[in-house]
């Protein structure tokens, strides 16, 4: 576990850019499970505006899943 960030954000905030990426295996195979899922369900949404909002939730956790990518 030493290489998860603690999201206990009482004491230190949110942002912690200065200390880079981490993220076990089994954490970055549950996100991409979940950012599949959610792609699934926006493309099957009949109504526009769920769609629409499936869609910027899928766009921001696909930036957030970037960060992840081998060679980054």
């Amino acid at each position: 576990m030493a290489e998860v960030i603690d999201i206990n954000t009482s004491d230190t905030g949110t942002h912690r850019d200065d200390q880079g990426q981490h993220l076990d295996a089994y954490g970055q195979t549950l996100l991409l499970g979940i950012f599949s899922d959610l792609c699934h369900q926006r493309d099957q949404e009949a109504d526009p505006q769920r769609a629409g909002a499936l869609d910027s939730i899928t766009k921001r956790l696909g930036k957030v899943l970037e960060r992840y990518e081998p060679g980054r």
